[in-house]
């Protein structure tokens, strides 16, 4: 019998680095013909385009307004958390494999199903310390990969011996699409000027990425450098805006007097092609169409791979300049293409610019984020515009040489291939425990006290007390056992900025809660309770018997 795999991450089509891992892993382990295959994709909408695996949309449709309701009442719903169980109670997993953020899928241990699954996840680890709870919902996975060696380290020097971690499944890149071409024809055919030196990065508009900060390196490079080279040397950046939580693009332009020197990337709204130009702020004319509707790409609207492969190949130097990564695939992705790494000597970014022969920009400090309580890097601007400078004043031959030498060094170190075949040894190896696998095995129902046991005197005790009625005892000693006793002493619950009053009853009620819901899934499971499979469990079914015809 064929071992039933589930993927959950984003939907396999989408232009994200979660999307694109979904997207190769979920390929290659079809393809070898070995597994029953489902999907699980957040943000992924009914309707998608064929594929030969059971895909489970996590987001509703645009027309089921009670869906979309529900899907957005609660932050964690677009991770899953809504549709998740219902999910494996109709495909029955034997394993779960996921690779996202901690605080995107660590919900999952919370599961009421969770042992009848063997679990496997990959965090994105992208700097250290990790958060205490999120270490001890590692513990809790059965098997950990990590994206970087970085990842790893810092999975062992936290975890010790209480996480499995198992290797590294760092993603890959395809290099029949991601490869060096002619750049001179290149340019010109993109209406870009082939003599020119271009500094270029991809990256998403968001907090971490440090936009800012490369355009002032930018700019200390251009002061620094020759006439010559300054007068020819651009800044290409192939990102969103405006973004809600992002960078003002136009701002930090204006502020380093950049006007003139920065490409960005447009894309049409109405035609859907795609264009270099000059930075026109969010808005501007289609070269193709000449419809006003070419904006900056997003992730819902983006390019393919063969269109970012162009980007890339613009190139002399690709950047990337953030506070922390748990990858950064656009890095590799550029390394295929020829195109030397500049990025931050920290997290997998260490990892990256070692592995592909590039140009790795010391820490200039170190600071402790407030949101992640974790250690994030500033790089050394002024080391970076030096890298910058000494890279154009070599001679072309040398820039050639070191183009393919990056090359070379991206596709022997970065797969897909690999990658899968990391997933796919452990797939074929574990060893199941308990009642993983077991979705037949007999009702399992916990029973649910009417009140507190009268006999309980110390809040330590309720805490142990409340963990047994869970059949989970190795929690007290945990985090979430030991904040529900420093919570209880304290009288008050502390998180998100305030303090709210909270007692045994409270806490008391919020188990019997979990308590239910564990025995109504039960109940479901061994079909001691009927219920009508949801329409996207159905429509999964019938696109899966359509696309297989």
């Amino acid at each position: 019998m064929k071992k039933r795999v589930m993927v959950m991450s984003e939907a396999h089509f989408l232009s994200s680095g979660f999307g694109t891992y979904s997207k190769e892993l979920l390929t290659r382990l079809h393809k070898t013909g070995k597994y029953e295959i489902a999907e699980f994709a957040s943000y992924g909408k009914p309707n998608v385009p064929k594929v030969p695996w059971l895909y489970y949309p996590n987001a509703p449709a645009d027309s089921d307004q009670a869906a979309l309701n529900e899907y957005n009442s609660n932050p964690t719903f677009q991770f899953g958390s809504w549709r998740f169980d219902k999910a494996c109670l109709d495909f029955k997993p034997d394993i779960v494999l996921c690779y996202r953020d901690p605080w995107m899928d660590n919900w999952i241990e919370q599961s009421p199903l969770r042992p009848y699954f063997h679990w496997v996840w990959m965090p994105t680890v992208d700097s250290a310390p990790q958060k205490q709870e999120w270490i001890e919902t590692f513990s809790g996975c059965d098997a950990v990969l990590a994206y970087s060696e970085y990842g790893g380290e810092v999975l062992l020097n936290q975890g010790k011996e209480r996480i499995n971690y198992i290797g590294c499944a760092s993603p890959g890149i395809n290099p029949d699409i991601y490869k060096p071409v002619p750049k001179h024809q290149h340019r010109i055919d993109l209406n870009i000027d082939p003599n020119c030196f271009i500094i270029g990065t991809v990256m998403r508009n968001q907090k971490r990425k440090l936009f800012f900060e490369l355009m002032k390196s930018f700019k200390l490079f251009l002061n620094n450098t020759t006439n010559e080279i300054a007068s020819k040397s651009f800044l290409y950046l192939h990102t969103s805006y405006p973004e809600k939580m992002g960078w003002d693009i136009s701002r930090g332009i204006m502020e380093n007097g950049l006007a003139g020197k920065v490409l960005m990337t447009y894309i049409c709204k109405v035609c859907g092609r795609f264009f270099p130009n000059m930075f026109q702020d969010a808005l501007c004319k289609c070269k193709h169409c000449g419809n006003l509707s070419a904006v900056c790409p997003t992730v819902g609207l983006g390019l393919t791979v063969e269109d970012l492969a162009k980007i890339y190949n613009l190139f002399d130097l690709y950047a990337q300049y953030a506070i922390c990564e748990g990858f950064g695939m656009p890095q590799v992705e550029a390394a295929a293409c020829g195109v030397p790494v500049v990025a931050t000597n920290y997290s997998a970014m260490r990892d990256v610019v070692k592995f592909t022969n590039g140009y790795p920009v010391p820490v200039k400090t170190f600071f402790r984020e407030l949101e992640t309580d974790a250690e994030r890097a500033y790089p050394d601007n002024e080391v970076c515009a030096e890298i910058f400078n000494n890279f154009f004043h070599q001679t072309e031959e040398q820039r050639l040489a070191k183009s393919m030498q990056v090359r070379q060094s991206t596709i022997t170190k970065y797969s897909w291939d690999k990658t899968a075949k990391v997933w796919e040894e452990y797939i074929d190896t574990y060893t199941p425990t308990d009642l993983q696998g077991q979705w037949n095995a007999p009702l399992r129902l916990l029973p649910i006290p009417d009140k507190i046991d009268a006999k309980i005197e110390s809040h330590h005790d309720f805490v142990r007390w409340i963990f047994h009625l869970l059949q989970k005892p190795e929690k007290v000693h945990q985090h979430e056992g030991q904040k529900i006793l420093r919570d209880l002493v304290f009288g008050a619950e502390m998180g998100q900025g305030i303090l709210q009053p909270i007692n045994r009853d409270q806490v008391f009620e919020g188990i019997k809660h979990r308590i239910t819901q564990m025995n109504q899934a039960e109940m479901i499971r061994t079909g001691q309770t009927s219920i009508q499979p949801d329409p996207f469990i159905i429509q999964a079914h019938e696109e899966l018997r359509k696309n297989t015809e």
